[in-house]
């Protein structure tokens, strides 16, 4: 299953997220990669002088990033404790992709945090299943499973940032860094249709500014005074969706006046026409006017 996931790591590319996840990691540390698939990220991360030790629950992609690795550990991370047969200290635990597939990701990151050393770092990425192309496809009342990308089909949990942050802040985490992957509407791969919706509903969805973020990629530190955290929902770069959403209701109501207005003087033209046509002198001038048009 791993091997799907293989894929050309560039460490300079932009709007990536292998690419942002090595730079957060950086050099000459000690490095636990879980879900380190066939090793794509994990020779990047052994050529920047990191020491890794990777955790995959494929055997034969495991065998693959040893190549890498000093050591992977063969497990499932939902059935089997990785503090049982690991007692290491890490500078870094990265979960590239990881989180989202698991049972129950609180449970989990709670055990392997007990590996990370005092002044060690997560780095984790998620898709954001607040990206516009989902919620257009759920206004269009489809949910459809893809083989990779936003609905992979081995996804158990879904988050955006908030949520995210949230989960890392319950255990005691705080987002020092956050990158974000960007696709515009469309873009995503997922069976939606953007020309069936409204201008208005494009514009309050985009109003979101995560509505582009197709994933995040966060470095996560222990929570500390004078910590800010980059994902907290009322930063200056996160506007207030009430207001928006208070000006697309009053223009709302603002048509609705304007139909219920052009229907009433509808409604009274065609009493008029209706009246002109019973009217004694449509009946008197009404051969006259057969003759005219048929000259026309």
């Amino acid at each position: 299953m791993s091997e799907m996931y293989r894929v050309p790591v560039d460490p300079a590319a932009t709007n990536n997220p292998h690419s942002y996840a090595l730079q957060m990691t950086g050099t000459g540390h000690n490095v636990l990669e879980v879900g380190c698939s066939v090793g794509h990220v994990t020779e990047h991360l052994a050529a920047a002088g990191n020491t890794v030790v990777g955790v995959e629950i494929d055997p034969q992609a495991a065998a693959e990033a040893s190549t890498w690795a000093s050591h992977v550990h063969v497990l499932d991370l939902d059935t089997e404790r990785l503090t049982a047969v690991e007692s290491g200290r890490f500078d870094v635990i990265m979960l590239g992709d990881v989180i989202e597939h698991l049972r129950d990701p609180e449970r989990t990151l709670g055990e392997l945090i007990e590996l990370l050393g005092d002044d060690g770092r997560l780095i984790v990425s998620v898709p954001n299943v607040g990206h516009i192309d989902v919620r257009l496809m759920l206004l269009e009342g489809t949910w459809e499973y893809q083989r990779d990308g936003l609905l992979d089909d081995t996804h158990l949990r879904w988050f955006t940032g908030e949520s995210l942050r949230r989960l890392l802040g319950r255990l005691g985490f705080t987002v020092r860094r956050v990158e974000r992957v960007r696709l515009g509407i469309g873009a995503s791969g997922l069976p939606v249709t953007p020309g069936l919706h409204s201008p208005d509903v494009i514009r309050f969805v985009e109003s979101d500014p995560e509505a582009h973020t197709y994933q995040f990629v966060v470095e996560a530190v222990r929570s500390a005074a004078g910590v800010a955290d980059a994902l907290a929902p009322h930063g200056a770069d996160w506007p207030d969706l009430r207001a928006e959403r208070a000006r697309l209701e009053a223009e709302l109501d603002a048509a609705r006046a304007d139909v219920a207005r052009l229907t009433d003087h509808n409604v009274a033209l065609q009493a008029e026409v209706d009246a002109w046509k019973h009217s004694k002198l449509a009946r008197l001038s009404a051969p006259i006017r057969s003759i005219w048009a048929r000259v026309k």
